[in-house]
């Protein structure tokens, strides 16, 4: 019965001068991610996005939908004539078959229709008047309801054609992947930075992860979750891929720990962490830095403590979740799929040598003080001059290890 899927786009519907670009970087990146399906066909206005099946699985269509951001909503449609004998008598055959799928075999239903068609004679109320009268006599289990429906019977009536249906899956929403430029997402392997991420995706940035490792405190189990966490979140990428960039982090660590006050450790790490994420976006244009702290969540992420460690940077920092509740953070992590991996229990280096009572309201002078006392300027520098570069590709599932700094 369906034979195409109409898709409509997001917040890019805001950009007025930009849309244009927004439009056909979306429209790119629904063919992309749809090519494994050569039969589809395609055809798109301003508003709209249709994807012709001609004998293709729509489930299958749909799955991938699901991973493409930038997308308001997508309908299992059927294109008919302007006619409102033939729009009924599709009406009446997606009915049917709801009804069918009805435990009481009944439902209400309501005609609503979306005039486009602004030459079309009649009015929206017109034409679902119309159609609904000759859908009713012919559906039995079927009544009216307009004010609370089970069911709504969706006429979409356009200058290109009339699409009718049931049903409407909410899409992702936000920006077209790869259109709001570069970020360096810091990424723990905990709940929040993958959510972060995300987010960050959602809104159309191209990210890099950046990952600190500390053997033999982490293991490489810590840093197997983090590559298993990317490979969920790279179905949210244009291309399926996700370079991550794995920084030796131990000598630094030890360096803090054996020069510093105890109290001071996490903030001086943090600083240390923001110094590297710094260094490597200026080397290679990227826009900002990206990571999953939320506002007092712990003591690292107190505002008075992320003032000290924003001081080392200029970098703008993007905080997706500051300001989410923790149940907030943990309800996206499941409905990623990345809670479960998150939870594996590896540690990372953010729980090393972390004191009992770390300060969560660090003075910029005595921070300084502490910092000094660990000359962590070399060891940076030769962190970086060793990171690892890990390139993986979800769709065709394998990993390349490359040891040359490259971002």
């Amino acid at each position: 019965m369906y034979d195409l899927i109409l898709v409509r786009y997001g917040e890019m519907t805001l950009k007025k001068k930009n849309y244009k670009m927004f439009l056909n970087k979306i429209n790119e990146n629904i063919k992309n991610k749809c090519r494994k399906y050569p039969k589809l066909r395609y055809f798109n206005t301003d508003y709209r996005f249709y994807i012709y099946l001609n004998g293709e699985n729509y489930e299958d269509i749909i799955k991938e939908l699901d991973t493409v951001v930038g997308l308001y909503s997508y309908s299992l449609c059927k294109k008919v004539e302007t006619d409102f004998e033939l729009i009924a008598q599709c009406g009446i055959e997606m009915l049917k078959e709801e009804i069918a799928l009805t435990p009481s075999h009944a439902l209400s239903f309501k005609v609503e229709t979306n005039r486009g068609d602004k030459g079309f004679p009649y009015t929206s109320i017109q034409v679902s008047q119309e159609v609904a009268k000759r859908i009713l006599p012919h559906v039995e289990g079927l009544s009216v309801d307009i004010r609370k429906p089970q069911i709504v019977f969706n006429i979409d009536l356009r200058t290109e054609g009339t699409y009718v249906f049931v049903k409407t899956k909410k899409g992702l929403g936000g920006y077209p992947a790869g259109i709001a430029g570069k970020g360096l997402v810091m990424m723990s392997g905990g709940i929040d930075s993958p959510v972060a991420t995300y987010l960050a995706l959602k809104k159309g940035v191209n990210v890099t992860a950046l990952h600190f490792a500390s053997p033999p405190y982490t293991s490489d189990m810590a840093l197997q979750k983090v590559v298993d966490l990317l490979e969920v979140l790279a179905k949210y990428t244009l291309d399926g891929k996700f370079r991550l960039q794995v920084v030796p982090f131990t000598k630094i660590q030890e360096s803090i720990r054996n020069n510093a006050s105890p109290v001071y450790l996490v903030t001086l790490m943090r600083r240390a962490m923001y110094k590297i994420a710094a260094k490597l976006c200026k080397a290679k244009d990227i826009d900002c830095i990206i990571n999953g702290e939320s506002i007092g969540q712990v003591a690292s992420q107190t505002l008075e403590s992320i003032g000290v460690v924003n001081e080392v940077t200029n970098v703008p920092i993007i905080r997706p979740v500051a300001t989410y509740d923790k149940e907030e953070i943990v309800a996206i992590a499941r409905k990623i799929n990345t809670f479960d991996i998150s939870v594996r229990p590896y540690e990372d280096c953010c729980t090393v040598f972390v004191p009992e009572h770390p300060v969560i309201k660090p003075r910029i002078e005595r921070v300084l003080e502490e910092e000094a006392k660990c000359n962590l300027d070399e060891l940076i520098d030769d962190a970086i001059a060793n990171i690892e570069t890990i390139y993986l590709n979800c769709f065709e599932k394998y990993s390349v290890f490359n040891t040359k700094f490259d971002i």
